[in-house]
């Protein structure tokens, strides 16, 4: 596909319905009166959430990051918490974009590394990553914390 006229803009409150559609597309359903709380929290712990649009404003996708300090790393890890493209968007260029934000946002914040995880079953995201320059490097444990009891 060729890609699109596109442009990242940091995501409001007044975003809330089509974020909220996005991370549904993730497989992360989401009421969108839940949103302004989420970027709140989310940016007071130092995060940020960016959102792709066309020029008339139609949202393309979505990339949510934050940083973690590491005792492990010499200094702190930039982690996509979530990227999302809408189906009809994917392979125009628009996740490549929200990854090089990704990368930009990392090292404004002296940050030494950039991780993102991705389920098993999106085959179509452990072909992408590689692609930007985030090879494979391991598996991910994750659990709801209520599931122990």
């Amino acid at each position: 596909m060729t890609s699109i006229d596109l442009l990242i803009r940091d995501a409001t409150d007044d975003d809330a319905t089509a974020l909220a559609r996005l991370l549904i597309e993730l497989g992360k359903p989401t009421d969108p009166a839940d949103v302004p709380r989420r970027l709140n929290d989310l940016r007071v712990a130092g995060g940020s959430a960016y959102l792709a649009t066309q020029p008339s404003g139609e949202p393309l996708g979505l990339m949510t990051i934050t940083s973690i300090a590491s005792l492990a790393n010499p200094g702190p890890v930039a982690y996509i918490t979530a990227l999302v493209i809408t189906e009809s968007a994917r392979r125009r260029g628009v996740g490549r974009a929200l990854v090089a934000k990704a990368v930009e946002w990392g090292r404004e914040r002296g940050c030494v590394r950039l991780t993102v995880t991705s389920a098993d079953a999106r085959a179509g995201a452990h072909d992408f990553y590689p692609s930007c320059g985030l090879p494979y490097t391991g598996k991910r444990f994750s659990a709801v914390l209520e599931s122990f009891g």
